[in-house]
């Protein structure tokens, strides 16, 4: 292995030193601990997935959790782009997303720069220099309760600054052309399952819906719920002896797609022990297949889900 690329063990050590801070950067930008923890798992894949591509720096790692805040905050999708050092591009982006993350994030930059000036400099502490809001409180000679007070001033300007640029003369034209076509309205309304959508569609030669969402409106799930997933995969789950023999235990976390039509594809092993793990663990997930695949706006779409399945020998 690269000695560049960072061991699971020092990768578990890196979230467990930096979870606290990631924590409050998410409860700051939301005010929330749900949403921070949403932050916090998302910062994690997305630094997991990439690891092997770039040094994982504690910089690099607010540097991703500030962008699935802000991906979060606008509602858009969570797909973050990530880039190295030398500015290349480490994830998989279309241009048009590519163009769209540029745009957002001069127009973000020209917005910040219209803040008074002790403004712009305490988000940048926090957001781009990933001090805590303590440290902000010493480095500035104030209180914790005034740094606080500057951040969420300066998140709800954004926000409203945000609102407005996202629905613009772009979304309105969007929106009236919407509302002439009042057969496409009434399928909204009247076919949760988007069959009537699914026709117009294909008379209009519409492209097919490809995307795979991260966190689409309505998750996809297993027959029935977990708990009987997890019925399901200890019923089947067959130890493999050499496992038994090696003395080999431990949780493998599996990444795939659930597609609309509930099949599962795309399997990424994150983590496992051992390869004997893995492989059991993935003959179980194609076992459990058709599942209830993901929604948005009532129609089916592509999805990611993350399964962790542990082994345990008593």
């Amino acid at each position: 292995m690269d000695k560049s690329v960072m061991t699971e063990q020092e990768f578990e050590q890196m979230v467990e030193r930096m979870r606290p801070r990631l924590m409050q950067m998410g409860r700051e930008f939301f005010g929330s601990d749900t949403e921070a923890e949403e932050v916090v798992q998302e910062t994690w894949l997305r630094a997991w997935n990439v690891r092997e591509k770039v040094m994982l720096t504690d910089a690099y790692v607010l540097r991703i959790a500030r962008n699935c805040c802000v991906s979060m905050w606008r509602g858009h999708r969570t797909q973050v782009e990530l880039t190295d050092e030398e500015g290349s591009v480490v994830s998989e982006v279309t241009p048009e997303e590519e163009m769209e993350e540029r745009e957002n994030s001069e127009w973000l930059q020209s917005r910040l720069k219209q803040l008074p000036k002790t403004e712009q400099e305490v988000w940048d502490l926090f957001y781009e220099q990933g001090l805590t809001v303590e440290e902000i409180a010493e480095v500035r000679g104030v209180s914790v309760a005034t740094v606080r007070k500057t951040i969420s001033h300066v998140r709800s300007r954004l926000r409203t600054e945000l609102r407005r640029h996202f629905i613009g003369l772009r979304h309105l034209l969007l929106f009236a052309l919407l509302a002439l076509s009042t057969g496409i309205a009434i399928a909204v309304i009247i076919s949760p399952a988007g069959r009537v959508r699914g026709v117009i569609e294909k008379v209009f030669n519409l492209p097919e819906d490809t995307t795979i969402y991260e966190t689409p409106e309505c998750l996809p799930s297993y027959r029935g719920d977990v708990d009987a997933l997890y019925r399901h995969i200890a019923f089947e789950m067959h130890y493999p002896d050499s496992a038994i023999e090696k003395g080999i235990e431990g949780r493998v976390i599996i990444r795939f797609v659930v597609e609309k039509d509930g099949r599962l594809t795309n399997f990424e092993v994150l983590k496992s022990p051992d390869d004997l793990l893995s492989k059991e663990a993935l003959r179980v997930l194609h076992q459990t297949e058709p599942w209830i695949p993901a929604q948005n706006e009532g129609r089916p779409v592509r999805s990611h889900f993350c399964m962790p399945i542990t082994f345990r020998l008593r």
